[in-house]
């Protein structure tokens, strides 16, 4: 059975989780027989977690955050209309491009965040090129082929996300039945280029 530290649980909290006609209490019920789910008090709320990562917060009078979609985040109450839930999904997190290598240590400098977006129509491709800069990319629409100097291929779906390759020769193009949409990120610095062309 589940126990937390509620020393510091907000009271609205406690009474929406612990009480029988708490709009949280169900969830509270399923979460005691769930040994994959962990939970702890954290400024007043409840941050519940799945085999060590974060997929819920609760708090006493704001809406829940969902992190991560999960089976027990369908036991919270509907939304109001006027009040829907808050949804927080981390798309990525890491410390390599998409090939393992790791990205180098942060420019010394003044920074500038450059967005981009591409669009890649049917059976295009864009030019051999490499980043000097880390970056980082979503993928709205279509499927994108990135392939690097080596041959190395990485397929990217819609709506994933993507940490290219920083000073490595590569190409993106479209082998798929619809347009590429791509947004990217640039970490870099006044006048320097987010991509070389070769």
């Amino acid at each position: 059975m589940m126990t937390i530290d509620t020393t510091n649980m907000c009271s609205h909290l406690r009474r929406k989780l612990f009480e029988e006609d708490g709009e949280y209490h169900q969830l509270w019920l399923a979460m005691q027989d769930d040994p994959e789910l962990t939970a702890v008090v954290r400024s007043r709320q409840l941050h519940i977690y799945r085999n060590g990562k974060k997929i819920l917060v609760l708090a006493g009078k704001a809406v829940p955050k969902v992190i991560r979609e999960d089976r027990i985040c369908e036991l919270l109450p509907d939304a109001k209309k006027d009040n829907p839930i808050v949804k927080t999904t981390e798309l990525i997190r890491t410390s390599q491009s998409w090939d393992g290598v790791a990205l180098p240590d942060y420019l010394q400098g003044h920074p500038e965040i450059v967005g981009m977006k591409y669009e890649i129509p049917t059976g295009q491709k864009l030019g051999w090129h490499h980043h000097p800069v880390m970056n980082f990319g979503i993928l709205v629409q279509g499927e994108l082929t990135i392939v690097s100097e080596d041959g190395t291929e990485k397929v990217v779906h819609e709506g994933e996300a993507i940490v290219e390759m920083v000073d490595t020769v590569h190409h993106g193009e479209n082998r798929g039945t619809s347009p590429v949409i791509l947004y990217m990120f640039y970490l870099s610095q006044p006048g320097l280029p987010v991509s070389v062309q070769h």
